[in-house]
């Protein structure tokens, strides 16, 4: 009996597989029509910098930039949620500070 082979797939870009494998989880706090919100999402590493320039342009729609895995009213989320998003999710409240500081360390470095 004769045996067909199955061509491998396309190689996948570095982008892409980054998108299968990871994640960034975020706390996006903005206003929504009843007043200030907040919202837990994930977005992908794709996604980041476009929903970076989103945001600093003012008023856009989150949910075009990636999933919401929980929001609500107010300033900031309740200080159970964010336990929660720490424990469940592995939430990093400070990654976009500790995010800039390595950036900024790898610039140094790379200056000499």
């Amino acid at each position: 009996m004769a045996t067909m082979q199955t061509p491998p797939p396309p190689p996948i870009s570095r982008n892409a597989m980054a998108d299968l494998l990871c994640t960034i989880m975020i706390l996006c706090r903005g206003m929504g029509d009843n007043g200030p919100c907040w919202a837990y999402m994930c977005i992908k590493p794709s996604m980041a910098q476009s929903f970076k320039e989103a945001r600093d342009k003012g008023p856009f729609n989150i949910e075009d930039y990636g999933a919401i895995i929980e929001c609500g009213e107010g300033e900031e989320p309740p200080e159970e949620v964010r336990r929660r998003m720490e424990r469940e999710y592995g939430m990093n409240h400070h990654y976009e500070d500790d995010l800039l500081r390595a950036v900024e360390q790898i610039k140094q470095k790379a200056i000499g």
